[in-house]
């Protein structure tokens, strides 16, 4: 596999309170997008990647594939439980928490676990042949789809049948479920088989709330763009759609 990321403030907020970390060796993505007052956000999403980093590169070798959701949960809530403690420490703190995404890559598996509203996308070629052996004349196409449920109120709303049109834009920026704020996540899992070069996305609301997917899709369609370029056109073109808020992307390519 390879992996490519970026990470931007955007043009409105001062600091990023997005963290991100990556080990291809492991086969370890993480992806957590912060909140709270002053520097808080930041806080949480470095100690919440922190604190699942390390206990998954303790635990990972030892852990077989069936036992892999039950290690990303129980490292999601230490994480819960130690931003939690840690928002008691000093009054700007309290409050704090944070989304997050994790991906653990074997083979050609993706195992992805998350609390909030960042989101894991898959992006694969539609066409059953491998682009390499497909006549010149004939069209590739791709498709990007969300692998991941937001986790808002008003996702959930729509859900039980109500309107996009009755829900307020509030509603869903709402978490429901978040890691060191309310109760303790139970985080979704997902497993996603990946073909020969196909790519795994996960990303922050900084750029889902400014591109929509249909965008997004034509961003990594893009042949003239390589793949270690994708990372920064996703981010500058969040950014010329307004940069409201932080934004991060990983992508996971699978070369086998």
């Amino acid at each position: 596999m390879t992996s490519v990321n970026s990470t931007h403030p955007g043009l409105i907020r001062q600091n990023n309170e997005d963290c991100i970390y990556t080990d291809n060796n492991l086969g370890i993505f993480l992806l957590a997008d912060g909140m709270g007052g002053h520097n808080a956000g930041e806080v949480a999403s470095a100690l919440a990647v922190d604190v699942v980093y390390m206990s998954l590169k303790q635990n990972i070798a030892t852990t077989p594939d069936d036992g892999l959701f039950d290690l990303m949960a129980t490292t999601m809530q230490s994480a819960h439980w130690e931003i939690n403690q840690k928002a008691r420490t000093s009054l700007s703190y309290l409050g704090m928490g944070t989304t997050l995404v994790v991906a653990i890559l074997r083979e050609n598996t993706a195992f992805i676990t998350h609390a909030g509203d960042s989101r894991a996308y898959h992006f694969r070629l539609e066409s059953h042949q491998h682009p390499d052996t497909l006549p010149e004349s004939e069209e590739i196409i791709y498709k990007l789809q969300q692998i991941t449920n937001d986790h808002t109120m008003g996702d959930q709303l729509l859900a039980l049948g109500i309107p996009t049109e009755q829900i307020s834009e509030k509603k869903f920026h709402t978490l429901t479920q978040s890691i060191g704020c309310g109760e303790t996540p139970v985080p979704d899992c997902n497993t996603v088989k990946l073909g020969h070069l196909d790519m795994l996305l996960l990303c922050s609301d900084g750029l889902t709330d400014m591109l929509s997917d249909s965008e997004i899709e034509a961003v990594l369609a893009n042949t003239s763009t390589s793949f270690e370029s994708l990372p920064g056109e996703l981010v500058d073109a969040a950014n010329e759609k307004g940069g409201h808020d932080n934004i991060s992307v990983i992508l996971i390519r699978c070369d086998k």
